[in-house]
């Protein structure tokens, strides 16, 4: 029996647990894993119920966005990303294992880009082929001018500006934004529905704390300028749009197609730019653990130079829908 380990002999282990409790996996996969990797099945029993006891009565103490907030891909380690990478993977700091994201029986390989400004992710192969065309089939018909919350007021009374005020308080700024946008939840479809519930449970944050996911088309030149997805504190913008339902707190966009040249995502603060992979997610946090908004999250959509592209972007907030 010497290739028994005992979990109170493995204080990484131990973290592990907790953190994967604290996200709301399943206990049973978690014991399937701990089991796998050589661990007693008494201790394992023991560290599980001590964590979900401990779980059960933070939850009876908490509120909604409380709970929201420990429910993040954070207790994950990756190596840094390498652009000559097709095929990211995640790995466990203390074993040098490939863990998964969220439910280990329908996994989803992931990769952290290592940074102390933000917390940033990738998923390979996140949509199939056929999962991505068919959101490019639904959407594409129903495609509008992008808006922005908040354009560059200064510009609005120039004979030249390119800014128009929509009636729903948005802006469509051209010196800005030039993608196209379908706002796929109107579709009311069921792969918009099944695709929905996927990233939600991949990322361990109930649906319901979303906003529907739409669909961004860039055709050639077009491009969105460095941009913050949360709403600023204490603004105008944030008392028309986050007031009610609180702040964005995690972006989850995936490519659906392959881009010829251009359109990389660009991170500023990071000095990282991404490249469209068809069906692979990018994903971050936009607060800070403090529940601070993170200006580090600038990023970019950079042009299209040849061909075009399509994103799905999903957003999820503090609070409930």
């Amino acid at each position: 029996m010497s290739g028994i380990k005992r979990l109170e002999h493995n204080p990484e282990w131990i973290s592990w647990i907790k953190e994967n409790v604290e996200r709301g996996c399943d206990r049973l996969q978690l014991k399937q894993i701990l089991l796998q990797n050589g661990f007693d099945a008494g201790s394992v029993d023991q560290a599980l119920t001590q964590c979900f006891t401990k779980r059960s009565k933070l939850e009876a103490q908490s509120n909604s966005k409380t709970v929201f907030q420990v429910h993040v891909p954070h207790v994950y380690y990756a190596e840094p990303i390498s652009t000559e990478k097709t095929h990211l993977h995640l790995i466990s700091q203390s074993t040098g294992k490939s863990l998964y994201l969220q439910d280990p029986l329908n996994p989803a390989l992931v990769s952290q880009v290592l940074s102390s400004k933000m917390q940033l992710y990738l998923i390979a192969d996140f949509m199939s082929v056929s999962e991505c065309e068919e959101i490019i089939r639904l959407g594409n018909p129903h495609l509008r001018a992008s808006t922005v919350s908040m354009p560059d007021l200064s510009t609005l009374d120039s004979p030249s500006s390119k800014v128009q005020k929509l009636s729903d308080q948005t802006y469509v700024d051209l010196s800005f934004r030039t993608s196209q946008t379908c706002d796929l939840a109107l579709l009311n479809h069921p792969s918009v529905s099944a695709m929905d519930q996927k990233i939600a449970k991949t990322l361990g944050v109930n649906v319901i704390h979303s906003e529907g996911t739409q669909l961004q088309r860039y055709c050639v030149g077009e491009q969105f300028k460095a941009h913050t997805d949360y709403f600023t504190p204490n603004t105008e913008e944030y008392a028309r749009f986050a007031a009610e339902r609180g702040n964005r707190t995690w972006t989850f966009m995936v490519y659906l197609n392959e881009v010829k040249s251009g359109g990389e995502t660009q991170f500023l603060s990071i000095n990282k730019s991404i490249r469209p992979r068809q069906g692979m997610a990018v994903v971050w946090n936009n607060l800070l653990p403090s529940g601070e908004v993170n200006p580090q999250t600038l990023h970019a959509g950079l042009p299209v130079l040849e061909g075009e592209k399509f994103v799905i972007t999903k957003w999820f907030r503090e609070g409930l829908a």
